[in-house]
């Protein structure tokens, strides 16, 4: 019997067949990896709303949907939502929205605030609804109650709050600090364009344990007078236990620091205090703050550096800064340990009391007795810089125990 085989297909039919399959499939990957590798922000979805506009759950049939607070929960409802799918874009738009409690902000979440769009703090509740005193928490709802949930940075991230609109906390006092937002163990945070006002008893931002924080292109303005005289209008903190500096159940108080936190390009305006801190903890720096290109106009104190590691505050502008009874001071330096402060220019600062106070080598305790006094640490070239700021028509530096010649007052 004769077998006929089939004669082998050559090289070059293979190579033919070769590019017909693998080059359409190279193609195929080319043109949809984008959306393989961005599904997230691709699918993610935005929500407009306005403040005629319903919640999107069954809020309004809660027996405290009233006019005091549809607009609170419509914005839960959407806030809720964007936590469900993991991520999205709330579009506020133009008007007044009432905000008697507190809404809760997850991860990978944009607020934008647009023009003439105004979150309007109140203190009226529904029938069985008591008043929160913070309009943003960045927690999702879900684990807000729970207790000890995050650390670290280890807690809600990638969420950016921009646009135009404005925050108002109403000049509102209660037994509790009145806050416009609440960040703590949070990671990758924006603040962009906004405008925080009339701040009373607490600080518009509160920022514990954070991580890569950029508030830009913001204005903080107007306070009624607190009685505490040292309400910054961006306070940085640690979650410390031993001397209750965050009071958030759902942190682990573990004692973390800031760190890599930008302030640029805003507008402090006729505040107690405007930027930094009051409180410290032993052998804890809030590290790599940067303040720089900022304008400080009529605050009691501009700057408090209170245990800072790597801290820039540079071209910064203070006019007309008074300081109060209490701190007699309009800015203020106490365990800072590699610090470049230069190229910024005060005007009638301290006038008749003090433009600087500089604790060097003689500790710093705060008032506490909790952890031991602080002291900076200057090089003499770090020295060098802080003769680059200029003053006129300000009070002196008041410097505690310098080895170097930091005076740059006139």
């Amino acid at each position: 019997m004769i077998v006929i085989r089939p004669k082998n297909i050559d090289s070059e039919q293979k190579k033919k067949d070769y590019f017909a399959v693998v080059i359409p499939l190279l193609l195929l990957l080319f043109l949809f990896s984008p959306m393989m590798f961005q599904a997230k922000t691709s699918y993610a979805k935005t929500y407009t709303v306005t403040p005629k506009t319903k919640p999107c759950d069954n809020s309004k049939k809660n027996a405290n949907y009233c006019e005091n607070t549809r607009q609170y929960y419509m914005l839960r409802s959407y806030l809720n939502r964007i936590e469900k799918e993991n991520g999205g874009t709330l579009v506020i738009g133009k008007g007044t929205y009432k905000i008697p409690n507190t809404l809760f902000v997850s991860s990978n979440t944009n607020i934008v605030l647009q023009k003439d769009a105004v979150l309007l703090k109140t203190d009226r509740g529904g029938p069985k609804l008591k008043p929160s005193y913070t309009v943003f928490i960045l927690i999702r709802s879900t684990l807000s109650k729970n207790t000890a949930v995050y650390g670290g940075h280890e807690g809600e991230h990638d969420i950016s709050i921009t646009g135009e609109g404005i925050i108002d906390l109403n000049n509102i006092r209660a037994s509790t600090p009145v806050i416009a937002l609440i960040m703590g163990h949070n990671k990758n945070i924006t603040l962009d364009g906004i405008t925080i006002r009339n701040m009373c008893y607490g600080h518009m931002i509160e920022m514990d344990a954070c991580e890569n924080v950029s508030v830009k292109n913001c204005t903080f303005t107007g306070y009624t007078a607190s009685g505490m005289w040292n309400k910054e209008a961006i306070n940085l903190d640690v979650p410390d236990p031993d001397r209750n500096g965050f009071n958030a159940t759902w942190s682990k108080k573990d004692k973390t620091p800031n760190e890599s936190v930008i302030i640029e390009n805003c507008v402090f305006d006729r505040l107690e205090a405007g930027v930094g801190s009051h409180r410290y903890t032993g052998n804890v720096f809030q590290t790599g703050v940067t303040i720089r290109n900022n304008q400080f106009t009529a605050c009691q104190t501009a700057v408090r550096i209170l245990n800072y590691k790597n801290v820039t505050i540079l071209n910064n502008s203070f006019t007309d800064c008074a300081p109060n009874d209490r701190y007699p001071y309009s800015f203020f330096i106490a365990g800072a340990h590699g610090i470049c402060f230069s190229g910024n220019r005060f005007t009638r600062c301290g006038v008749g009391k003090q433009l600087m106070q500089f604790w060097c080598n003689k500790g710093y305790s705060a008032g506490q007795d909790i952890y031991p006094p602080v002291t900076s640490e200057l090089t003499q070239d770090e020295a060098a810089l802080f003769r680059t700021n200029q003053a006129v028509e300000c009070g002196s530096c008041k410097i505690y125990d310098c080895p170097y010649d930091v005076d740059f007052s006139a």
